[in-house]
């Protein structure tokens, strides 16, 4: 019952997050950074965090133990398959980060064609495009990682296409929409900002391949879903 009802506050508190952000759209995985709130949403929304203070530090110390765990699993796989080291990973994903911005802000995604699954790419390409037609660019500069953090691994030596890892990037940036023709910023705004997306990475054509970004929401999710019964010692030694 008790943690039925830490789950209904942790969404509650998630909407709140939600309307008192004021979230643009855009950049790659149509997220960008947080644009600017209204002096009372900021009083409201302090207000909450004070009201929900100990959830949040709960939430705080589950969330680090998940991670904790999450990064002794990948260790253990890496053991048994190198392509799993965190280091060549975590080497992999800084490339794949910085090649699908350049491609994103020089709108060309064919560029990151070496980095990125088809599906993705014919997205977000898609998304580029609709945005040309209507008279919208997507600016994206001083892009520099600040964090980055395992949050799901998922590995099969018999069926290769569940290998996946999915790793929380925080990174900042400055990230707006504009009017092309004259420069008029329509989402977002042009200060440097942090952003925090999930990256979702495939095994594909012997490399990890960016296949989706998803909103920073969904890290505690994935790393609730993560398999550790490995991390058991009768499991470790089978």
């Amino acid at each position: 019952m008790w943690n039925k009802k830490l789950s209904y506050l942790l969404a509650f508190f998630s909407i709140l997050l939600i309307l008192y952000a004021d979230f643009a759209m855009a950049g790659p995985g149509a997220i960008i950074k947080e644009a600017g709130k209204t002096f009372w949403g900021k009083v409201i929304f302090i207000g909450f965090a004070l009201f929900f203070a100990p959830l949040i530090i709960w939430f705080s110390i589950k969330r680090s133990i998940l991670i904790r765990k999450t990064r002794k699993l990948l260790n253990i796989i890496a053991k048994q398959d190198p392509r799993y080291d965190w280091m060549r990973v975590k080497q992999r994903v800084t490339e794949v980060f910085y090649w699908v911005h350049s491609a994103w802000d020089q709108q060309k995604m064919q560029l990151a064609e070496a980095y990125v699954s088809e599906w993705y790419l014919q997205n977000q390409q898609l998304q580029l495009d609709k945005w040309r037609r209507d008279g919208l660019e997507n600016i994206v500069s001083d892009v520099k990682i600040k964090r980055m953090v395992p949050v799901f691994v998922s590995y099969s030596s018999v069926n290769p296409d569940k290998n996946c890892i999915i790793v929380e990037i925080e990174a900042e940036m400055r990230d707006y929409l504009q009017e092309i023709n004259n420069g008029k910023v329509v989402q977002g705004d042009k200060t440097l900002g942090v952003v925090t997306t999930v990256w979702s990475f495939i095994w594909e054509e012997d490399n990890w391949r960016l296949n989706m970004i998803e909103a920073e929401e969904t890290a505690m999710d994935y790393l609730q879903e993560n398999d550790f019964r490995i991390l058991r010692p009768s499991h470790a030694n089978n």
